[in-house]
């Protein structure tokens, strides 16, 4: 429970720090990566509430509400933040992850990025991460893997970030990577990456 709690805290202060850094990096008129931040900012908050305005979060799962069957699609965004020499490099993404809870697994992506780089100029990132699991479960890990390149910044990917069900019942999911190594053009960069979904009930 203890690292629950520590989990939800950092997820909290980094998605709002994220935030911050995707929205001023942008300062052109009409953009619709804007739009997208709105819309994930805002299921932000519904998930993981804003403490410091009050705003409860959803609480975590309880393990005897854990679904013990079926599957849920979900739906959300992928923040990632490498702390590069120059600047740090802030990036937000569509995020979806299918978790099967009869076979036990989870898969989904991380795809459709945009964000700032070493210049801190907001850009279009291509490529895209593969988000995977072995288990359908509280206190989830979830491999992630992939290369994302623009702005003449090649970032590679390879780690591993745990994910918490939320609600009772279960309506979200949110997981970080509080210590990922992010290899930024040829050298190792510490970094975070954090996923905060909802169920998506207009999925196949």
């Amino acid at each position: 429970m203890q690292q629950r709690v520590i989990i939800i805290a950092g997820l909290t202060c980094l998605t709002a720090c994220g935030g911050g850094g995707g929205g001023g990096g942008s300062s052109s008129g009409i953009d619709p990566r804007l739009a997208r931040l709105d819309i994930y900012e805002a299921q932000k908050l519904r998930v993981l509430g804003d403490p410091g305005a009050g705003v409860p979060g959803l609480p975590v799962t309880a393990d005897e509400n854990v679904p013990g069957g079926g599957a849920i699609n979900f739906a959300g965004s992928g923040t990632i933040r490498v702390e590069a020499r120059a600047a740090p490099i802030v990036i937000f993404g569509d995020a979806t992850l299918r978790v099967d809870f009869v076979n036990g697994n989870a898969t989904g992506a991380i795809d459709n990025t945009f964000g700032t780089n070493s210049s801190d100029a907001v850009i279009d990132y291509s490529g895209s991460l593969s988000l995977q699991s072995g288990v359908a479960s509280q206190d989830m890990p979830v491999d992630y893997a992939g290369t994302l390149t623009g702005g003449g910044q090649t970032l590679g990917f390879d780690g591993t970030l745990t994910a918490l069900l939320l609600g009772n019942p279960t309506i979200a999911l949110s997981g970080a990577d509080l210590e990922a190594e992010i290899d930024q053009n040829g050298v190792m960069r510490s970094g975070t990456l954090v996923i905060t979904m909802e169920e998506d009930v207009d999925a196949p």
